[in-house]
């Protein structure tokens, strides 16, 4: 039986070049698999973020709500607040011009039963005076009184006269010179208790008065008079409140 000679072994240098060929094979796809282990990284990192972000924009959007209805309530509370203040004022003003009303009224019908020790009579009760806009003219409202007890009914007539200056002088002027021609005789009054006259007089040019003198007329009985400031009477300061006669 023939026998088969042994394989002849050819043994080859190893080229140079080949093992960087297959790293340069192998480098693309290296570069591939950590492009995207770092893409997946990312969008995992980026996922994360996204979803914080999400939860702290709703956190902020519910605080931001919550404020809101707590800035609503304060303003609302604030208003209820400045309304019932502007109430609880208006009505402590009211009661305060109330008592005061009270109290003068008080006054005056203490007065009128001869309570205040004055000696009894017929007097000037109150004088007030009003400026008629665009002109000299003034209306006055006059209140006169009888504190005798059991006293009659009287009656008369008043008039009114003013001091002051005009120029560098003074001077007076008489009712005559400042009433209305139908009332040049004065006023007229009858009553019991207390009445109240309105009339009107309009200063001469250049006239400054100072005083008023009050000049009462009874008949059967002897002339009263009685000075008033003119500033006073004007602003009210120097009268007494007078209930509106019935």
């Amino acid at each position: 039986m023939p026998v088969t000679p042994p394989p002849d072994y050819i043994v080859r240098p190893r080229l140079p070049g080949s093992r960087a060929q297959r790293l340069l094979v192998l480098l693309p796809v290296l570069l591939l698999l950590a492009a995207s282990f770092a893409l997946g990284h990312w969008s995992a990192v980026r996922s994360q973020h996204a979803d914080s972000t999400g939860a702290n924009a709703a956190a902020m959007q519910h605080e931001a709500r919550t404020l809101k209805q707590r800035l609503a309530i304060l303003q609302r509370d604030r208003q209820v607040t400045r309304v019932a203040t502007a109430a609880l004022r208006r009505t402590l003003s009211d009661r305060g011009a109330e008592i005061e009303s009270l109290r003068a009224d008080l006054a005056f019908y203490t007065r009128l039963i001869g309570g205040d020790e004055q000696a009894p009579g017929l007097s000037v009760a109150a004088l007030t005076l009003s400026s008629v806009a665009g002109t000299r003219g003034y209306t006055f409202n006059l209140t006169l009184l009888q504190t005798a007890r059991g006293g009659n009914p009287i009656q008369g007539r008043l008039a009114l006269a003013l001091e002051g200056v005009q120029g560098d002088h003074a001077a007076r002027y008489d009712w005559a010179q400042l009433a209305d021609a139908r009332q040049r005789d004065g006023l007229p009054f009858a009553f019991k208790y207390f009445q109240q006259l309105h009339g009107m007089l309009v200063l001469p040019p250049g006239f400054v008065p100072a005083r008023i003198h009050v000049t009462l007329k009874p008949a059967g009985g002897g002339a009263l008079t009685r000075d008033l400031a003119w500033a006073g009477a004007l602003a009210g300061k120097d009268t007494t409140h007078v209930p509106q006669s019935p």
